[in-house]
C-alpha cells in the first residue's frame, strides 16, 4: 500500500538539510519537498494552499488565523533575532530616529514579518508609531486582508521577489526615501553585526544601517526579553485532521535534522550560534514554546494591532498544535 504523500515547501537549511535530503525520514510518509524558490514566494504559495506543511511568516500566519484560513503552527523557528539592523537610512541625510516623523519609509512589503518587528521597535525604542509615517512598498504581498490605517505607495508592476532591496535602496540613495524596513541577517549576524545585508543594501552610496551599536542591541534584547520569530512551520488543518500522528512525528523529524545540522554549518557559524545563546541565556532554536517564544508572538499580535494588519492579538491556543503545550 502506497504511503500517503506529504507536501512541503521549506528553506535549504541546515538545520532541515538532513530532512531535505533524505537523512531523515517520516515514519509512515513520503515527503515531497521544494525548496528552490525565494522565501515570499514560498510563503506566498503556502497561504495559498499549494503545500501541506510549510515555512511562512509569521506575521501572515497570524493574520491567516484571524480570515479563519485553517493552518496551524509547529514551535519551530528558523529564522530569529533582532530587526534594528534592518532599518537603513542614507548618510548625511538623518541624524536621528526621531526625524523619521512624517517622512517617507520604503519597505519591501508592508505586511512582512521582518517589518513588523522594524516598526514594533521604533515604537518602542523611538515612540515613532506607524501612523506618523508615510509608506511605500516596493515588493508584491503575500497577505494583507484589512484596510490600513495608513496610504501606502506601491510600486507598479511590483520587483519581482527577491528583489525588492535594490530597489529601495536606490530610492535611499536619491534621497526618495528616508529610510527603508528590509529583511535579511537574523541571528547572530543581527546581534553581532556583519552578514551579507550591509553589501547587499549598499549597492548604492551612502547606504547604511540606521541602527548599528552591538552593545545597545544587546542591551535591548535582554531588556525587553523578546527575541524575535521571523518564520515558522505550519500545516493546514485539515491534513492534521486526516493524519492526527503527523505533528507529532514531524516536530521529531526536525528536532533529528537539528541534531545532524553540525556537519552543514561552517566553523563561523557555530561559533556565531554558539554566541548568540550565551547573550540570550537559552537555545532560541530548540523547538519549544517557552516562555520568550510566547512573549515574542503576543508582541507580534501587539504591533499588528498598531499598524493596522489585525483586528486583535489571537490567543495563543488558537495559533500552535496541541502538542507544543506540552
Amino acid at each position: 500500500m502506497a504511503k500517503p504523500v506529504i507536501t512541503m515547501g521549506l528553506p535549504y537549511q541546515p538545520r532541515i538539510r538532513a530532512l531535505i535530503e533524505g537523512e531523515i525520514g517520516l515514519d509512515g510518509y513520503e515527503l515531497q519537498i521544494k525548496h528552490d524558490v525565494s522565501p515570499g514566494e514560498r510563503h506566498y504559495l503556502f497561504t495559498n494552499g499549494h503545500f501541506d506543511v510549510g515555512e511562512t511568516s509569521a506575521a501572515t500566519f497570524l493574520r491567516t488565523r484571524e480570515k479563519a484560513m485553517r493552518f496551524l503552527a509547529l514551535p519551530i523557528f528558523f529564522e530569529r533575532g533582532p530587526r534594528q539592523r534592518n532599518i537603513f537610512y542614507c548618510e548625511g541625510k538623518l541624524t536621528h530616529p526621531g526625524e523619521l516623523k512624517g517622512k517617507k519609509i520604503g519597505c519591501f512589503r508592508y505586511g512582512a514579518t521582518a517589518v513588523v518587528w522594524a516598526r514594533g521597535f521604533l515604537l518602542d525604542a523611538h515612540n515613532l508609531k506607524t501612523t506618523d509615517m508615510q509608506w511605500y512598498v516596493s515588493g508584491r504581498e503575500v497577505y494583507i486582508g484589512r484596510d490600513l490605517p495608513v496610504k501606502v505607495e506601491r510600486l507598479d508592476p511590483p520587483t519581482p521577489f527577491g528583489q525588492e532591496k535594490s530597489h529601495l535602496s536606490q530610492l535611499l540613495s536619491r534621497g526618495e526615501l528616508h529610510a527603508a524596513l528590509v529583511a535579511g541577517d537574523s541571528g547572530y549576524p543581527g546581534l553581532f553585526g556583519g552578514g551579507v545585508l550591509p553589501k547587499s543594501m549598499g549597492e548604492y552610496p551612502g547606504v547604511k544601517p540606521l541602527f548599528d551599536d552591538t552593545e545597545e542591541i544587546i542591551r535591548y534584547v535582554r531588556e525587553k526579553r523578546i527575541y524575535p520569530i521571523i518564520h515558522l512551520i505550519a500545516l493546514k488543518e485539515e491534513t492534521i485532521e486526516k493524519y492526527p500522528d503527523l505533528p507529532a512525528k514531524l516536530l521529531e523529524a526536525f528536532k533529528e535534522a537539528k541534531k545532524l545540522s553540525t556537519k552543514y554549518l561552517t566553523a563561523e557559524q557555530l561559533a556565531g550560534y554558539e554566541r548568540e545563546k550565551e547573550v540570550l541565556g537559552e537555545d532560541p532554536y530548540a523547538y519549544v514554546l517557552g516562555e520568550t517564544e510566547k512573549r515574542t508572538m503576543l508582541a507580534l499580535g501587539r504591533y499588528q494591532v498598531e499598524q493596522g494588519l489585525l483586528k486583535e492579538t489571537p490567543p495563543l491556543e488558537s495559533l500552535f498544535v496541541r502538542g507544543a503545550f506540552d
